[in-house]
């Protein structure tokens, strides 16, 4: 891209990001939330990786 181009991309982007409500535009979609908590824990059992219950006890300080 030439510098002028990359320029009115800018302005483009701007413009939109300026003129739309804060809320509607930039926002995390549903899809990138973590679930519950039993979803993540059957997620991660899948995939092989440890128990949320492992996990976090892995970084507790010993009493």
């Amino acid at each position: 891209m030439s510098d002028l181009e990359d320029k009115l991309l800018a302005a483009a982007i701007s413009a939109v990001l300026f003129f739309e409500p804060k809320e509607s535009i930039i926002k995390i979609s549903s899809g990138r939330k973590k679930g519950s908590l039993w979803f993540q824990e059957h997620t991660r059992a899948i995939m092989g990786e440890t128990s949320l219950s492992n996990e976090r006890s892995k970084r507790s300080v010993l009493r």
